[in-house]
C-alpha cells in the first residue's frame, strides 16, 4: 500500500518533503506491526497463565470439598455441613458399615475405616466442629 502511495507521489513530481513524512509512515507503520505481534505473544502467554490458574483452582476446589479424617473423606454439602456417609482414601469410592459394631469398609477397593458403624454420628459431629 505504501509502495502505491510513493509511486503516485514520484509520478506527480513530489518534494523531498512528502518522501520524508511518507518515509516517517512508514517507519512508524513497522513500529506498530512489531507492537502488534509483542502483544500478541504477550497474549498468547497470558492465556497460557490462565489456564493454569484455571486447572489450580480446579484442583483446589475438589481438594476442599473432602476432608480426611479418621481414615476416610467426608464431603462437603454444597449449604453447608457434610454428607452422612464416609468416602474411602484410596479411591473415593463409598463405604458402608454391615453392622453397628463392624468398621466401614469401601465397597470398591476393601479399605476399613478407622471406626465403626455406630460411631459415624460422633465422628460427623467432631468433624462438624473441627471443619465448620
Amino acid at each position: 500500500m505504501l509502495s502505491m502511495i510513493e509511486k503516485l507521489i514520484n509520478e506527480h513530481g513530489s518534494s523531498a518533503i512528502l518522501k520524508e513524512r511518507l518515509e516517517l509512515i512508514n517507519d512508524k507503520y513497522e513500529a506498530l506491526e512489531e507492537k502488534l505481534e509483542n502483544s500478541e505473544k504477550e497474549n498468547e502467554l497470558l492465556r497460557q497463565e490462565l489456564e493454569l490458574m484455571k486447572a489450580q483452582v480446579n484442583t483446589q476446589k475438589i481438594e476442599q470439598a473432602y476432608i480426611e479424617y479418621k481414615g476416610v473423606k467426608f464431603k462437603r454439602k454444597p449449604s453447608g455441613g457434610f454428607e452422612d456417609s464416609p468416602y474411602c482414601l484410596k479411591c473415593s469410592g463409598g463405604m458402608f458399615a454391615l453392622e453397628d459394631f463392624m468398621p466401614f469398609v469401601c465397597g470398591s477397593c476393601g479399605s476399613t475405616a478407622g471406626f465403626k458403624g455406630s460411631q459415624l454420628k460422633s465422628v460427623l459431629g467432631e468433624v462438624e466442629r473441627e471443619y465448620a
